[in-house]
């Protein structure tokens, strides 16, 4: 989530390579929208769930806080800021019954380490 130079506020969503950027119709406090980035993953056309916090309106929380910190946030931030109108974001708590995800990444408690993947078990 970020703003254009005129103050417009505005989401995109990207893949991992930051290619192909497509503008989501989010409707979301522009509060977040000084350049708040959120790891997510498409789980339908509008909707997609948020499994990490990276940047917090341009503070990079991913160095600063623990993974289960950044969880703490991103449930806090959705239920006060985000509205599931036009497009839905969840948290991995939130996630619907049955959701499959390619696996899931392991982390320990010290701020800004990187998590290991885990691929789920079938």
């Amino acid at each position: 989530m970020t703003h254009t130079q005129e103050g417009n506020a505005y989401a995109y969503f990207t893949d991992s390579r930051g290619e192909r950027p497509e503008k989501l119709a989010l409707v979301v406090d522009e509060r977040l929208c000084c350049d708040t980035i959120l790891r997510v993953v498409r789980l339908a056309p509008k909707m997609y769930l948020v499994y990490d916090l990276f940047v917090l309106n341009g503070t990079r929380v991913h160095d600063i806080l623990t993974f289960a910190q950044r969880q703490s946030k991103v449930a806090e931030l959705l239920e006060l800021f985000h509205h599931p109108d036009l497009v839905a974001l969840a948290t991995i708590a939130d996630a619907p019954v049955g959701t499959h995800v390619r696996g899931v990444e392991q982390y320990d408690g010290i701020p800004g380490s990187i998590g290991v993947y885990l691929p789920s078990v079938e």
